[in-house]
């Protein structure tokens, strides 16, 4: 009895884990340099996404901003790393009404975010 109540709270523990860690590691500037289409093409739109600090647990959203390559178009939204760590949560704030995209994370590291969206996958680099 008592192993199971060990292991359950290390299946926690190692849940909430991997969210704070992607919490630390988002925050800061990062720019998507390719997009890999669902339809086989390669995109190189070189964008900037900035991550404020978010919160763990995976219940509130923080803030994020996309500058386009010529910093012409700037998008401002919230953004939120679900409980287990595996998703990522984009919204553009200043749509009418509110546009949401739920993002799986491929892999992430300190330099590298790899992201699948609805329209493709997203390769982005920590500047």
């Amino acid at each position: 009895m008592r192993l199971i109540a060990v292991l359950v709270l290390v299946t926690a523990f190692a849940g909430c884990t991997k969210n704070a860690k992607i919490i630390r590691r988002i925050e800061g500037t990062w720019e998507l340099t390719e997009m890999l289409l669902n339809d086989g093409q390669r995109t190189y739109p070189n964008e900037l996404y900035v991550f404020e600090q978010g919160e763990k647990g995976g219940d509130s959203y923080a803030t994020w901003i996309r500058y386009s390559a010529n910093y012409a178009d700037t998008t401002y939204g919230s953004y939120l790393v679900n409980k287990k760590g595996d998703r990522l949560v984009l919204r553009r704030d200043n749509t009418v009404p509110l546009v949401a995209d739920t993002c799986t994370i491929d892999d992430m590291d300190s330099k590298m975010l790899i992201v699948r969206s609805v329209d493709g996958v997203m390769y982005l680099y920590k500047k």
